[in-house]
């Protein structure tokens, strides 16, 4: 039970690190995307307004909630075996 628990902690941070990284490249993927939206479109006023009102929206949006798949896929994975290894 102990290298289970700790197997789960260890796994645990590891993929924080990922969602992490995961995480910061996508928002700045889309702060990039936004800033060249700007300047494609040759938009006048507050720039970083028009920025913060992007990333607000992207904040909340489906995709950014799609990245707790790192979390979800490999524990999932992870009690699919030991299910199929224990009651098969």
């Amino acid at each position: 039970m102990f290298a289970f628990l700790r197997l789960f902690v260890l796994f645990s941070l590891v993929l924080t690190v990922i969602y992490g990284a995961v995480s910061l490249y996508s928002r700045e993927r889309r702060r990039a995307r936004l800033k060249r939206r700007w300047k494609d479109r040759g938009l006048t006023g507050d720039r970083q307004a028009f920025i913060q009102r992007g990333l607000y929206q992207y904040d909340r949006s489906f995709r950014r909630r799609l990245i707790l798949l790192v979390y979800i896929l490999p524990f999932g994975a992870i009690a699919l075996v030991i299910y199929l290894v224990n009651f098969r």
